[in-house]
Order: structure tokens, then sequence, then C-alpha cells
């Protein structure tokens, strides 16, 4: 007869302990780039244990603790610069070396937990194309591509479509588009400087919204209200990966006029964000 586990109270604590430790020293970093080793090992313990199996009621102990709710956000933002330096870093490496290709991209330490992502993220967006009688080949707009694009890469490579590429920030901007030219794509793979709540997505009806992107709720609504039949792959948080990424109210989603369609969840050991695939409700009653 199996036992069922139970809840430790000690895991729970030593958990919220290294929070405690990893945000009071982000929060007193200026320099957050992988330069900081400091940094980059915490945040490296960080992601192990996030992957690690935590049973629903530990998950509510630590995400319902007066500190970490207290704290969450401003953690969040640390780990959002921390995320955005290493992968500039990374982009201009890329452009300096001589071995420079795209084979040295897929060599990337991350290369292999974004290629686990994009592909369940395809392999559900291709069910509903056969489903609904899209082209396969249309292009897809991705929200927040940051300074290094790994997943509009492997979303153009594995479906050979067109991906177009929303960031706000310049130097992201830059080097996203020196790495894409670097490697061959910047024909394939292209990057405007524009924010995701105020594009034009009358001509696109396939949109992927990234995990860091902090304003979902407006480029939702703007893309619900200008995209004819839009369906939105966007990136979420659940569970303890809440601690990392934002996670959506889902809630929320029926009031702005969305539905769930389908989910993916992450590989435990391997993947940390969720994706959910949203179409426009029916009679949303929202105005356009």
């Amino acid at each position: 007869m199996e036992v069922a586990s139970t809840p430790s109270v000690q895991k729970v604590n030593d958990f919220i302990a290294f929070i405690r430790e990893l945000n009071g020293h982000l929060q007193g970093e200026i320099e957050l780039s992988p330069a900081n080793l400091r940094v980059t090992d915490l945040i490296r313990r960080l992601s192990i244990q996030l992957r690690s199996h935590y049973l629903p009621e530990e998950i509510q102990s630590v995400l319902s603790n007066e500190y970490i709710r207290m704290n969450q956000r401003k953690l969040q933002d640390k780990l959002s610069e921390a995320e955005f330096l290493e992968e500039l870093d990374y982009a201009r490496h890329v452009c300096k070396s001589e071995d420079s290709g795209l084979e040295f991209v897929t060599r990337l330490p991350n290369w292999h937990i974004y290629m686990a992502l994009v592909s369940e993220e395809l392999s559900t967006l291709r069910r509903f194309i056969r489903k609904d009688g899209q082209t396969e080949k249309s292009p897809i707009v991705f929200v927040g591509s940051g300074p290094l694009p790994l997943s509009p890469i492997i979303l153009h490579l594995c479906s050979d479509v067109e991906v177009i590429c929303l960031e706000i920030d310049s130097a992201a901007y830059d080097a996203s588009c020196s790495l894409l030219d670097r490697i061959g794509l910047g024909t394939k793979v292209t990057v405007i400087l524009d924010n995701g709540s105020a594009f034009d997505y009358s001509s696109y009806n396939r949109i992927f919204v990234a995990s860091l992107v902090r304003n979902k709720t407006a480029v939702l609504d703007r893309i619900r209200r200008t995209s004819p039949y839009p369906l939105v792959a966007v990136r979420t948080a659940v569970g303890m990966r809440q601690i990392m990424y934002e996670g959506i109210d889902e809630s929320e989603l029926s009031k702005q006029g969305w539905r769930i369609q389908a989910r993916t969840w992450p590989d435990e050991k391997l993947v940390i964000n969720s994706t959910l695939f949203l179409d426009r409700a029916a009679a949303s009653g929202l105005p356009d």
C-alpha cells in the first residue's frame, strides 16, 4: 500500500530562508550581470530548487508567507534584470566570437531548455491550426523577445515560418538584430522596436507573449482589439515557479474577453514556464 507524502515544515522553512537570503543579496547588489559570480550561483540554486517537487500544501505555505508576499514582486524584478543581463552578455559574446554561426547558438547553456519549451508549445499550436484551417506558414509575432531571442529562433527553425519580434528595450533590440544577422537569420526572424501594448496585430493571428513581459494585460487587450482571430500563447508560471516568474490571474482572463483553450505544463526537471493558449471568447461584451 502506497503511503501518501506529508508536507515537510522543515522543507518549507528552509526554502523561505533561502529566498530571504537570495532577495536580501539581490536587493543590495548593483551589479547583476554574469560577472557577479555570487549572484549567478544564487540564481542557479534557485532554479534547481524551483524544479524540485513540492506538495500543494508546501507551495501554499511558501506563497502565503508574509515575507514572500511582501517581497515577491521586488525579487522577480531583480531576477528579470539578472536574466536580461545574462542574455545580453550571451548575445554580445556570440557576435564577437569567430565561431558565431547558428551551431554556436545551439551550444549555449539554455538552448535545450528553450527547445523543450518551444517544442511543446508548437505541438499544441499545430493542433489548433489543423482544427481551424489556418495555414501553418502564417507568420508568428513574439512579444518581448529580449536580447537573445532563442524562442523566436527555435519557432522559425522548427516550423519554417517568419517570426516578427517585438522588443521595447533599445539595448535588447540592437543586440538581437546583430545576433540574428550574424547567424544568418536576419530576414527570417526580424525585430521591431515597439511596445507590445501599442502594436497593430491586424495582420497576425498567432502571437506569443514572453514570460518576462510585465504589461501582459495591456498587451492582451491590444491583441484582442486589433487581431481578427487571435490565438495567443502567453507564458506564465504555476506553483512554486511563481517565485521567479509572474503568474497570470486566470480568473481575470474571461473578464478581459479571453478563453483558455489549452495549456502546457513545465517539465519538472527542466522547464520552469507554463504556457496558456487563448482565443477570444464569443460575445465577450467588451467594447472594441
